[in-house]
């Protein structure tokens, strides 16, 4: 009689144990939409400028997708070992095997998903078709950013505080540059079905964005504001960014969208529009959200610098009730003053902004945003001169900032030309 309760309790255990891997393996491994036939040079194709790649995608999100995944092939399995690497060096700092990492983010990914638009989705399985990589590692990748820390800096400038009255928007990324990602930087010229076109300065494989300008002037940047109001679940970063792009046609857009998105972590975002030269600044957590505007009157904390015509942010909120739950730029209550957000990125940004105000122009730009970048950890720095859909960009080599290379020159209205129609 004992005997056969204990078989029966083996077996419901057995069924617990089932159920729990079951739900494990759904909980981790979202299914995916129907593969596609796709000719990726249909409409799709890559260009070198000044030594860059350049890629135009066209069509649907699974069309962009495997466009991108079979046009950069190479380049993603590159970027896909970088990533790897990165989780390698997490694994040994955190003394986690990276397998449990992998499947922490599985499980990040899977979190977040019903809060990611479904033509961001067709899209990543796109590109994994298209490359051949594995679909579960590009998820990954796309929601490092709700588990990682990242500094930055963006400033926007415009009407009197320029030299010829234009929108002038600049942005610093400054991540970890030893797993090398920088070794595939792409500028990615977008044209979806449905929304505006775009471009996107980044990575080889990224749906996501981390800095670009749409051709209807609105221009993006973030900067990581590490705060105790967050969530593990949400809409990532770099899909954020992109809904600014392709969904914003003014900054009252921009503002609907980040009010009312399902915010995870902390970061403040600048984002501008050059046709109606103005930016407002975004200071978030997962239950707040404060907007300014340039010169802001209620930027009224005693470390607060408000310049007419020109909104910047480093990591510091200059909303209490946003800066109250931040433990980034000495915490709060603290001051910031003495930490390298303030001091170097903030109050550098406003004292170059105020030394050339009237006078700025893109060199002028380009100087207060080098000043700005992060020393050692300057993946790539981006500068918009949004009236005019101008870009110039540069990214890191090596372990050399991206503030110390070239940027190279891109001139939007005439890169969404077709080619045989530049020029005329």
């Amino acid at each position: 009689m004992m005997k056969g309760i204990f078989k029966r309790l083996a077996a419901v255990l057995a069924c617990v144990l089932l159920g729990v891997a079951g739900f494990g393996w759904w909980y981790a491994y979202p299914g995916r939409g129907p593969r596609e036939h796709v000719n990726p040079s249909e409409k799709a194709y890559v260009e070198t400028i000044e030594g860059t790649t350049v890629l135009h995608v066209k069509g649907s999100p699974y069309e962009m997708g495997y466009q991108h995944g079979a046009l950069l092939k190479d380049s993603i399995h590159r970027g896909l070992n970088a990533f790897n690497n990165l989780l390698k060096m997490g694994s040994k700092e955190i003394h986690v095997p990276v397998f449990v990492l992998n499947f922490a983010l599985d499980c990040v990914y899977r979190g977040c998903s019903p809060y990611i638009p479904d033509r961001y989705k067709r899209e990543m399985e796109g590109i994994a078709d298209g490359s051949g990589i594995s679909l579960r590692a590009l998820r990954r990748l796309h929601v490092i950013s709700e588990v990682t820390e990242r500094h930055c800096s963006s400033f926007a400038v415009f009407k009197s505080a320029t030299a010829d009255g234009k929108l002038y928007h600049g942005r610093n990324f400054d991540w970890n540059m030893e797993a090398g990602l920088q070794d595939n930087p792409v500028l990615i010229l977008y044209e979806p079905d449905g929304y505006a076109p775009f471009a996107s300065a980044g990575y080889a494989g990224l749906a996501g964005v981390l800095s670009g300008m749409s051709m209807e002037g609105i221009c993006i940047s973030q900067i990581g504001a590490v705060t105790k109001d967050g969530r593990s679940f949400g809409v990532p970063l770099m899909f954020l960014l992109r809904r600014f792009l392709e969904e914003s046609r003014c900054v009252e857009d921009a503002t609907r969208i980040v009010k009312h998105a399902h915010r995870t972590v902390g970061y403040n975002y600048v984002v501008s529009d050059g046709d109606r030269r103005e930016a407002r600044a975004y200071e978030t957590s997962a239950h707040h959200c404060a907007v300014f505007t340039a010169g802001d009157p209620r930027e009224t904390v005693e470390y607060a610098i408000p310049i007419k015509d020109a909104v910047f942010r480093a990591d510091e909120a200059m909303d209490q009730t946003v800066r109250r739950f931040q433990t980034c730029a000495r915490g709060y209550p603290n001051m910031p003053y003495g930490s390298d957000s303030y001091d170097h990125r903030y109050k550098g940004m406003a004292t170059d902004i105020k030394a050339s105000f009237g006078k700025i122009d893109a060199n002028i730009a380009l100087d207060i945003l080098k000043n700005a970048a992060m020393r050692n950890v300057n993946l790539h720095s981006v500068l918009c001169n949004v009236t005019d859909r101008e870009m110039w960009v540069a990214h890191a080599k090596g372990e050399e900032d991206a503030w110390r290379q070239p940027f190279v020159h891109y001139d939007l209205k005439n890169l969404f030309l077709p080619p045989d129609q530049r020029g005329k």
